[in-house]
């Protein structure tokens, strides 16, 4: 049995298969304004916060006007799609809650995504209640991979930090969780891990189910 009592979960592309529809969505909104935005683009920049792509943006394409007209109609788009129906969780997510659920292991949720989509899609998707809070990005000052919303979400949880373990799936996450100095997982959902994500990790795992075995 290892001694942690508490589990700070990142949400998208790790409880949720979130990641392929913001691209989806994004992609919709580029070919709608005239922008040629590529999947590389994208995931340079998985992991952090809506207000730090859309920098990214301005500072990547020229068409400052294309990109005002992108910021305001892709918000509308991913929000479209991920409150129109359930998304699909991510392989091993109920059995992973429902067992710390049972062992009173305590959850919180930090994602870089702001506090009021990480509350409707986990509300959507009949998850909220087995976690204590929420962080969201826009919450704090600096987003993934500053560790301030581990930092955050450490404080809610009441735990220390040897006490308390962070799930990631991407290379921002596990930096971040690396920078907090927490103990940290990755579950690898768009882009596989190489040597710095490998050596910030505590394991690196191929599904959610696999880290039940870090209670036993």
């Amino acid at each position: 049995m290892t001694d942690f009592k508490a589990v700070i979960f990142d949400m998208d592309g790790l409880m949720f298969d979130t990641e392929t529809i913001y691209f989806q969505a994004n992609q919709k909104t580029a070919d709608r304004v005239g922008l040629n935005f590529s999947k590389d683009f994208y995931l340079d920049h998985v992991g952090g916060s809506e207000r730090d792509f859309f920098q990214a943006m301005y500072d990547h394409f020229e068409e400052k006007d294309k990109v005002d007209r992108f910021m305001e109609e892709s918000q509308k788009d991913v929000y479209d799609l991920l409150t129109s129906d359930q998304v699909p969780k991510k392989e091993g997510l109920m059995d992973l809650l429902d067992y710390l659920q049972k062992e009173r292991i305590k959850m919180v949720v930090a994602s870089s995504s702001d506090k009021w989509l990480v509350d409707k899609v986990v509300t959507i998707n009949g998850v909220k209640d087995y976690f204590v809070d929420l962080v969201g990005g826009d919450e704090v000052d600096q987003t993934k991979p500053e560790p301030d919303i581990f930092l955050m979400a450490l404080d809610k949880l009441g735990t220390s930090k040897d006490e308390t373990l962070v799930l990631e799936d991407s290379l921002n996450g596990v930096r971040a969780g690396h920078a907090a100095r927490l103990a940290t997982i990755m579950i690898p959902d768009l882009i596989q891990p190489g040597p710095e994500a490998k050596s910030k990790s505590l394991a690196i795992e191929e599904n959610l189910r696999q880290v039940i075995k870090y209670f036993k």
